[in-house]
């Protein structure tokens, strides 16, 4: 058994929202000095820099999820990871279509830029990527089931943009293995105030749009490989893997 320890919710410089500091090649090099050796890039509905993420992470020995952090009809935020880009991107080329057709501002909203792993801009994403795709929670967990992927609802203590405060429940026909909480939120304080949530296990990410963001919480997955198939095995205690959650300020290592 092996401990990867993941940041598994980053946003780079294709999110509005995100620094123009977040190309995939600085995120890559600040979670090498921080220690970290499994991550995610999960953009606003949007899954591009992850690829070129890879394509460096591979000289650091770091092992890289693809996904998004998608926004359905109902404002829920759901983060969203595969095994290979391939899967990521056939997944992305059906929903991709359900993201409305209006335009980024970004002197307005921010630019959402690809950048490469030269750190060379090679594209400027126009369609707005804070809007929701016209899809439910219910058809979004089932594509992403299809394509073999896994769904993690987000900073479901928030109040805005989380499932608990758009629907007040999680629908139990929607078999989440886990669920982010916000990285301010401790394990004790979320159960005190949402009893129902024991049933889950927890996991929280860094949430991160700046790069000293990165790494400010993780969890710690304890996995024989980095695959989905093996985080699910975690995320539901099976066959010795588990995970934690770590907060920890500085590097890791």
């Amino acid at each position: 058994m092996h401990k990867y320890m993941g940041d598994l919710h980053i946003h780079s410089t294709l999110s509005p929202c995100g620094s123009l500091e977040m190309s995939p090649t600085a995120i890559v090099n600040r979670a090498y000095e921080l220690g970290l050796n499994l991550i995610a890039i999960t953009d606003h509905n949007a899954i591009e820099n992850g690829y070129y993420a890879s394509k460096i992470a591979k000289r650091f020995d770091i092992n890289i999820l693809y996904g998004l952090e998608a926004q359905t009809e109902e404002e829920i935020h759901t983060l969203v990871f595969f095994d290979t880009y391939e899967q990521a991107h056939e997944f992305y080329k059906v929903v991709y279509p359900k993201l409305p057709d209006i335009s980024n501002i970004p002197e307005h909203f921010g630019d959402q830029v690809v950048v490469d792993e030269n750190d060379e801009i090679i594209r400027a994403e126009k369609k707005l990527l804070l809007n929701s795709f016209t899809m439910s929670i219910d058809e979004f967990y089932s594509l992403v089931k299809d394509y073999g992927g896994l769904c993690i609802p987000a900073h479901v203590d928030r109040e805005s943009y989380s499932i608990i405060a758009q629907l007040g429940f999680i629908p139990e026909h929607l078999d989440f293995k886990a669920v982010e909480i916000s990285y301010m939120a401790t394990e004790e304080e979320i159960l005190e105030r949402f009893p129902f949530l024991r049933k889950y296990t927890l996991v929280s990410f860094s949430d991160a749009h700046y790069l000293e963001d990165i790494g400010r919480v993780y969890t710690e997955f304890y996995l024989s490989s980095p695959s989905i198939k093996e985080i699910k095995k975690a995320l539901k205690k099976e066959e010795g893997r588990y995970s934690r959650i770590v907060r920890k300020q500085g590097g890791y290592k």
